[in-house]
């Protein structure tokens, strides 16, 4: 299904159970709704299933720069209003989250609760993504589909993980193929991270706010989540220890019940 919102028209999908809570999903830096892997599987059970693929990436179209995480923000509002869900709780992971985080500004009416995981809120939340790393993450953007995923899985998973779980970067490796990444879409989702300044009006979501990281996140330093925590009035903060940045696949059982646990929680 799709809609348009300004520039772009924004491409997502229904699933899980029908009769149960909303729940959108929203991935980072050039990752698509199919991207979310096991863990859609572990949540389809208790919730309604609303996932997207951003500006630029996936089935999505892709405008001309400059994004925004506002605008990618207005994305998702007008994904839930189109899902015909009055109110939705929002998972957002990396860029992701910081999309997440100026929708629960934005759009409080449409916003339960908020889970914002591995992300950063600008530059007063924690210090930026080493440099070593944007480095790495650029360079391995010039080396086609499959060179991409190889070079830039250790920066996102943790190697034990890659070694155990082949078929994973397999699938990554797949995806990158059949949907190859547009290079301006790619530069502009990044560029709307890179200005994401969102730390001074943290205090403004009333949503009920989950902040999870992991512990060895090598994209994000887990210093920006406390931030977050420590911005947003009544939030939980998890830590995952061991846990690299993108925790969903890492943990996807542990991801699941943590989201069960605080989403369902009356």
């Amino acid at each position: 299904m799709r809609i348009r919102s300004g520039r772009a028209v924004v491409h997502y999908e229904l699933g899980g159970k029908p009769d149960a809570p909303a729940l959108l999903m929203i991935r980072g830096l050039g990752r698509t709704r199919l991207h979310w892997g096991r863990v859609l599987d572990e949540l389809a059970a208790d919730f309604r299933l609303v996932t997207m693929d951003n500006r630029g990436v996936g089935d999505s179209s892709a405008p001309l720069p400059p994004y925004s995480t506002a605008s990618m923000a207005r994305d998702a509002a007008r994904v839930i209003e189109a899902a015909e869900v009055e109110r939705a709780h929002v998972f957002g992971i990396s860029l992701g989250g910081m999309v997440a985080q100026e929708l629960a500004i934005r759009y409080p009416e449409r916003i339960d609760r908020l889970v914002l995981g591995c992300t950063r809120a600008g530059a007063g939340s924690g210090p930026a993504t080493p440099a070593p790393v944007v480095r790495r993450m650029l360079g391995a953007m010039r080396l086609g589909a499959e060179g991409a995923v190889d070079a830039s899985a250790p920066l996102i998973l943790g190697q034990r993980f890659i070694d155990e779980h082949p078929e994973v970067i397999a699938e990554w490796q797949k995806l990158a193929r059949l949907q190859r990444a547009r290079v301006h879409s790619v530069l502009g989702q990044l560029l709307a991270a890179a200005r994401h300044d969102a730390a001074d009006r943290l205090h403004r979501i009333r949503a009920k706010t989950l902040v999870v990281t992991g512990d060895a996140d090598r994209m994000i330093p887990p210093e920006n989540s406390r931030g977050i925590a420590g911005r947003i009035p009544g939030a939980r903060l998890h830590i995952l220890p061991g846990a690299a940045h993108d925790f969903p696949t890492e943990r996807a059982d542990e991801t699941a019940e943590l989201l069960r646990e605080f989403l369902l929680d009356a």
